[in-house]
């Protein structure tokens, strides 16, 4: 069976929007009968978008299909689709009139579909089922593979995992914001068998590089078990810091002494700020410390390079104190002249506008007093350990 034609033209589906891509007044080309290779690619195509694989999560071509009392959508539709367009360029296009009749032809020879009597919209055979259902099925056939080259391509992806099982889907995992794909996939296969035996390899290799494979379920469950003790960690060290913070204070009020502040080089770039308390009394620059609050709303897995990207404008912080999956943190300066203008531009006051990052308003307020004095030493005493490696 054409295994692999199927599964590398399905998967580049899932990377890709299925809304109709730009440009379609252009012109129809010459019409060419599509070859055996090309009707395989675009049976399996038009397969995939009604699929469980793909139709729960595409919003645009879910909202279509529920607005239809049948569930039918227009096959020119889909034939605008970016992968379609490909797989038809060279046969006439999604506007050439013989093509088209082609495309339909061809969907009436597929079991999974159903084509309206008039010939124009196609819908999937199988009812369609609850979501919770479907995410069940899917997550209990899929893995998590990394690391890939960032120059893998989803087809090249596909095809390899199609040496060693039927390949349903790939995903690539990208960032939010730059859309750059992370160098690693979720898998989805043709049972949980097939993730069972993929699972069994004693090694697996794509292009030099030993691959680390897990459930996707597996996967998951760690990064949100990481991400829940890395948010009590921080939680106990700013506790700890505050806690030591109030008793220096407290104990120069006894002595009847006020707490005092110097100046000094700022910490090394390796230092963290989340680490165990110190007895001496750190020495900094006031002013080199902006809070901020990215809110409920904010994108999943917004990182330290958006916060860099949204704040071009101004000198690049010398650490961001974040950790993809927090909400707030803190941005380290070297010039506290820095902190003032994006205070002034995008902080609390009446002249200022909010900066939006990934959907959510940025609430900015510099750290003063006692919290900045108790971050400083938590980051003295880190760095007075050879604290590990922080970065932007």
């Amino acid at each position: 069976p054409d295994r692999t034609a199927r599964t590398c033209c399905s998967a580049s589906a899932t990377m890709a929007t299925t809304a109709p891509a730009p440009g379609l007044g252009r012109p129809a080309g010459p019409f060419k009968p599509l070859d055996d290779d090309a009707q395989s690619k675009v049976r399996a195509q038009m397969e995939f978008y009604f699929s469980d694989s793909n139709l729960p999560r595409d919003k645009f071509l879910r909202e279509t299909v529920e607005a239809d009392p049948e569930g039918f959508v227009d096959i020119s539709l889909l034939a605008t689709f970016s992968r379609m367009r490909a797989l038809l360029a060279p046969f006439g296009g999604p506007h050439n009139d013989e093509t088209v009749a082609a495309l339909v032809d061809l969907l009436k020879t597929s079991a999974e579909l159903t084509v309206s009597d008039d010939g124009k919209r196609v819908r999937r055979t199988a009812a369609v089922r609850a979501r919770e259902e479907i995410d069940a099925e899917v997550e209990a056939r899929s893995v998590y593979a990394s690391p890939f080259a960032m120059t893998a391509t989803i087809d090249e992806i596909t095809a390899f995992f199609a040496q060693h099982a039927v390949v349903r889907s790939v995903r690539l995992r990208r960032h939010v914001t730059s859309k750059d794909f992370k160098g690693s996939v979720f898998v989805e296969l043709a049972d949980a068998a097939a993730c069972e035996k993929l699972l069994k390899l004693q090694t697996l290799e794509h292009d030099g590089a030993t691959l680390t494979v897990t459930m996707k379920k597996d996967y998951l469950e760690k990064k949100k078990k990481d991400r829940v003790e890395k948010a009590a960690a921080n939680a106990a060290a700013k506790e700890a810091a505050e806690a030591s913070a109030a008793a220096a204070k407290e104990a120069a009020e006894e002595k009847g002494e006020e707490p005092t502040e110097t100046t000094a080089a700022a910490p090394t770039e390796d230092a963290e700020p989340d680490a165990p308390e110190s007895d001496e009394k750190p020495a900094f620059v006031s002013g080199l410390l902006l809070k901020f609050s990215l809110g409920a709303d904010v994108a999943e897995g917004t990182r330290r390079e958006d916060l860099s990207e949204a704040l071009s404008e101004f000198d690049a912080p010398k650490f961001i104190d974040f950790k993809m999956g927090d909400t707030d943190g803190c941005l380290r300066f070297e010039d506290a002249a820095t902190v003032q203008k994006i205070v002034a531009k995008h902080g609390s006051g009446p002249d200022a506008t909010p900066l939006v990052i990934n959907g959510a308003p940025v609430a900015f307020v510099p750290m003063e007093g006692d919290e900045e004095a108790a971050y400083w030493k938590a980051l003295a005493s880190r760095s007075g350990q050879g604290g590990g490696r922080g970065g932007r």
